[in-house]
């Protein structure tokens, strides 16, 4: 099988076993901190805390008007299960780009073992660490932060080998747009 092909199956899965991990294991309304507040301030568009959270806000009041599940909480706690789970994912690619940075494309068996295996290790342990894993299945601004810095240094890792092309450029604007 091919390096790209695999590796986007890999990291597919690596969604999602985050996903149905954080599905079953979601806050299935509002928690007594942070989280109510927050899903308050979604669904009335309302201004939590300072210094606030307007893109998590905004973020939150579009799920507050999805009919996906009847609690509002679930709805608003959802946000941070999918941006968990495609944080994983992310963190899954770039230890992939990063081993394959070190130690070139893989062409053996075992060379493909090592790389993908230290892929699936590393976003598990990101996936079970206890403050991640919190954090995913709650209305926490976290989720939302951390899925944008793994995904900026994914794009950085994308950007360093297409600096020279005029795809660079673009990348290097949607890196500074995140």
């Amino acid at each position: 099988m091919q390096h790209k092909q695999l590796n986007r199956i890999l990291a597919g899965l690596m969604f999602l076993i985050g996903l149905v991990v954080y599905v079953i294991t979601v806050a299935p309304t509002t928690s007594y901190w942070d989280c109510g507040e927050f899903i308050t301030a979604a669904y009335t568009l309302g201004v939590p805390h300072p210094p606030g959270a307007p893109l998590f806000i905004l973020i939150g009041r579009i799920a507050t008007m999805l009919p996906i599940v009847e609690d509002i909480g679930l709805r608003v706690n959802l946000i941070s299960v999918l941006l968990s789970a495609l944080t994983v994912m992310f963190t899954y690619l770039i230890v992939v780009r990063l081993m394959r940075e070190w130690r070139g494309l893989p062409e053996t068996m075992e060379e493909k073992l090592i790389i993908y295996t230290s892929g699936i290790i590393g976003s598990l342990c990101l996936a079970f660490s206890d403050a991640f894993w919190f954090n995913a299945v709650e209305a926490e601004v976290y989720a939302v932060s951390m899925f944008f810095t793994a995904i900026v240094v994914w794009l950085i890792l994308i950007w360093i080998e297409k600096a020279d092309d005029p795809a660079g450029d673009k990348i290097l604007l949607l890196i500074a747009y995140l």
